[in-house]
């Protein structure tokens, strides 16, 4: 697990690090510097570990403005069960390009991680979760960058989608240029992925509509599946990762799933909302 620039915050102040292109700098934040950046939800949960997550820091520094304008977040701010607060402020290279932060139980012990989006200035999009360990923020895993700057990955979900007890993370990469459905799951202590398949579009460039996805258990068979949009808008497609549907297909470091196409219909937007 690497650890991320976070400190426990107090009532009356929060520190952060001002980074630069030169040597960061310790500087006092004002509280207005973490309230929600514009069009951003503020997620909210019971339970042990986080109970809320701010996208916050609102800066202009990622010039790709994907969900709509050119405002990301430069620090996410999170909160556990007793209201204590954790910063994690980014390097001037990377933003949190996202609008929605999701509260889950990830790695399945019992307390709540947070999953968002962290983009690159060289590297692009990847997939990061965050947990609370004793008095410290930390990133517990991440998926790989997409690999260029301007690359983005739209979240679905998080829910058990092969039904082995394990909650998985699914996301489309890349949904405006061949998107590729994508899962991902904790495994014997490694974050690995699990399944793949092309050809779906879960959001339109500009739309603060952050995933037009849904999971829901379509066909009744006690497994979760995954609605999307196909890549034209012209279907909706359910996918299923019920291993007993599900075919292997080569990836690199071992096989992994192509999910099952268990229906298809003319696309309906209505569905989604």
């Amino acid at each position: 697990m690497n650890r991320v620039n976070a400190r426990v915050s107090n009532v009356a102040t929060l520190l952060i690090v001002s980074m630069s292109l030169c040597v960061p700098a310790l500087v006092q934040a004002s509280r207005s510097d973490h309230v929600a950046i514009p069009h951003s939800k503020v997620a909210v949960a019971s339970g042990a570990g986080i109970n809320k997550a701010t996208l916050a820091c609102a800066t202009d520094r990622y010039a790709h403005g994907v969900l709509g304008d050119g405002i990301e977040a430069g620090c996410l701010v999170l909160e556990n069960e007793q209201g204590k607060q954790f910063l994690i402020e980014l390097p001037v290279s990377r933003v949190f390009e996202d609008l929605e932060p999701r509260i889950a139980d990830v790695d399945n012990d019992g307390s709540n991680d947070v999953v968002v989006v962290r983009s690159d200035n060289q590297y692009g999009a990847a997939l990061v979760v965050y947990t609370l360990k004793g008095d410290e923020a930390i990133e517990l895993f991440a998926t790989p960058t997409i690999g260029r700057a301007n690359r983005w990955l739209a979240p679905i979900g998080v829910a058990d989608f092969n039904a082995d007890g394990q909650p998985d993370i699914a996301y489309v990469q890349t949904p405006h240029i061949g998107g590729i459905l994508k899962v991902w799951s904790l495994l014997d202590g490694k974050f690995q992925q699990i399944a793949e398949k092309r050809g779906f579009s879960n959001h339109s460039i500009g739309s603060r509509r952050v995933s037009t996805a849904k999971i829901v258990d379509h066909n009744d068979d006690g497994v979760v599946d995954i609605a999307l949009p196909d890549q034209r808008r012209k279907q909706t497609v359910w996918l299923s990762l019920n291993p007993a549907m599900s075919s292997a297909i080569e990836n690199t470091g071992g096989a992994i799933l192509e999910p099952a196409v268990i229906d298809q219909q003319a696309y309906d937007e209505a569905y989604f909302q």
